[in-house]
């Protein structure tokens, strides 16, 4: 899986989840930008270990991370 279809995934998940149209999330949207507090920011990540099949190592994201700051975390943790 690369960036790009992780992205798609990402939006398609918003756009399920909090109903965020997906013409509004780009690489630099940040997770205030869309109204996601950091609760729902774990349940999120949650989903998508779930989704993805796999677990993150460690969820080491920055406070308000961009949506590329999340691909990149899921990138890292899916080739481990």
């Amino acid at each position: 899986m690369d960036k790009q279809q992780i992205m798609g995934h990402l939006k398609r998940m918003l756009h399920r989840q909090f109903q965020i149209d997906e013409a509004l999330v780009t690489p630099e949207t940040r997770q205030n930008d869309i109204g996601i507090d950091s609760i729902l920011m774990v349940d999120l990540m949650l989903d998508i270990e779930n989704e993805l099949e796999f677990s993150f190592d460690m969820m080491d994201l920055p406070k308000n991370p961009s949506m590329d700051d999340i691909c990149e975390l899921i990138l890292r943790n899916l080739k481990h």
